[in-house]
């Protein structure tokens, strides 16, 4: 993956190769990489606060109040988590597109077994997560050693795992399931429900495994160059066969806290929510580690979507523009990756997620 904001600057004249700038020159050319360094690592923070602001001015009754914030936060938890199932298979250099249509299934299993069927939580939640790891197994198994292309077997995954979702639900919306489990994803901390804090749990464990755990490392390397990676000694096929069963185990999560907090689901509701997903996940790969898709930057792009959506929304426009800020965020975000590669930058190897 190119990465954006990562320049490294021309050598202008023999005198900037050679270090024999004055020291002030060089000083400041120093404090000017500096500030574009930060710039690149935190723009979508510093662009999210400059967001807030705007429509605190332009909304102030109804956008800027605790109570907006706080709904923001609860109402995109199972979204932001649909974000991160992204984040594994984008890391070693794969695709799945399947990750809304396992979202589905695991919440349409899990409320069926629970709801109609009166299982207990537990058994649901292991058929549920159990169904969506067995989608990922496949998918993995498939792409890495029948050497399919990753983007085709999981879209035509995908498709077949809604087929299934429909027939498990017999086309209808799921609903009864345990109000105990409910109150587990709606009960609030601080006036922020539990499912928000859920969410940045999986965060935080995916930021770990990347950052600090040899598997993670190796992932990441493996997505910049997967023969060099290969080369090197790394288990290229069973960390790309992992990519796909974490990523697949991670929508099942989404859609399990996504019935809990609306104590149903409807398997239709779900196919919209796989292009904010991965608009959150490539905006996402634009902070904090630029160039590599990171498990906080998903968090904090998903966010500032989420934020505009609600400002817009608040300013009297029409739902159509969940659709047309979603997609415009990922064109944008696509075609600056493109620029970067196009004017030559380059990406560092010591990136982590």
């Amino acid at each position: 993956m190119t990465e954006v904001g990562s320049v490294e600057e021309p050598v202008s004249d023999q005198s900037e190769s050679t270090g024999t700038f004055p020291a002030a020159s060089r000083s400041e050319l120093f404090q000017q990489r500096r500030k574009r360094g930060v710039v690149a690592k935190y723009g979508i923070v510093i662009a999210w606060v400059v967001e807030i602001a705007i429509f605190a001015v332009i909304e102030t009754s109804s956008f800027f109040t605790t109570s907006n914030f706080k709904e923001i936060a609860s109402s995109q938890a199972d979204l932001v988590i649909l974000a991160l199932a992204v984040v594994p298979t984008l890391a070693v250099g794969e695709v799945d597109l399947s990750i809304a249509s396992v979202m589905a299934l695991s919440a349409t299993i899990f409320g069926r077994m629970n709801g109609s069927d009166h299982y207990g939580v537990a058994v649901s939640l292991a058929v549920a997560l159990g169904a969506a790891l067995v989608t990922g197994l496949v998918s993995g198994l498939i792409t890495v050693y029948l050497r399919v292309r990753g983007i085709i077997v999981t879209l035509g995954m995908g498709t077949l795992v809604l087929g299934v979702t429909t027939e498990v639900s017999h086309s209808l919306t799921v609903s009864g399931i345990s109000l105990a489990f409910q109150n587990a994803m709606n009960h609030q901390i601080m006036g922020i429900s539990y499912a928000f804090y859920y969410a940045v749990a999986v965060t935080i464990i995916l930021w770990y495994l990347f950052r600090h755990t040899p598997a993670g490392r190796w992932m990441l390397f493996l997505g910049f160059n997967r023969e060099v990676a290969r080369l090197s000694g790394i288990e290229v096929s069973r960390l790309r066969l992992f990519g796909f069963v974490l990523g697949s185990f991670i929508a099942g999560l989404a859609g399990i806290v996504s019935i809990g907090i609306a104590g149903g689901a409807d398997p239709s509701s779900f196919q919209p929510l796989l292009l904010p997903a991965f608009a959150a996940t490539f905006l996402g790969s634009l902070i904090f580690t630029p160039g590599r898709v990171n498990a906080f930057g998903s968090l904090v792009a998903l966010y500032f979507l989420a934020t505009g959506v609600v400002g817009i929304q608040l300013l009297g426009v029409g739902s159509w523009i969940d659709d047309a800020f979603y997609g415009g965020a990922l064109v944008i975000t696509v075609a600056l990756s493109g620029l970067s590669e196009l004017l030559g930058l380059r990406v560092r190897k010591g990136s982590s997620a």
